[in-house]
């Protein structure tokens, strides 16, 4: 597992992709598009609704208790 980000970086997150940015503006420019992408299937727009609801820590700390799954749907490491 990598180590934490740094302080101060890493503040907001995508509730659409789970990717981390150092600003808002870095995440806004992001958003718009990957949420439109998210929002055009069903599944996805679920997904949204619960991860819009849901407190993300800074720093990918939530991953301690729930890990990202990508790309292959399998947690990382394959757990």
């Amino acid at each position: 597992m990598p180590p934490p980000a740094s302080p101060g970086t890493n503040q907001f997150r995508c509730n659409a992709c789970g990717r981390y940015f150092n600003t808002q503006g870095e995440l806004s420019g992001h958003e718009i598009e990957c949420r439109a992408l998210r929002q055009a299937t069903e599944t996805g727009r679920r997904s949204l609704e619960k991860e819009d609801r849901t407190h993300h820590e800074p720093n990918d700390a939530e991953t301690k208790h729930d890990r990202f799954k990508h790309g292959t749907g399998q947690p990382v490491g394959g757990r």
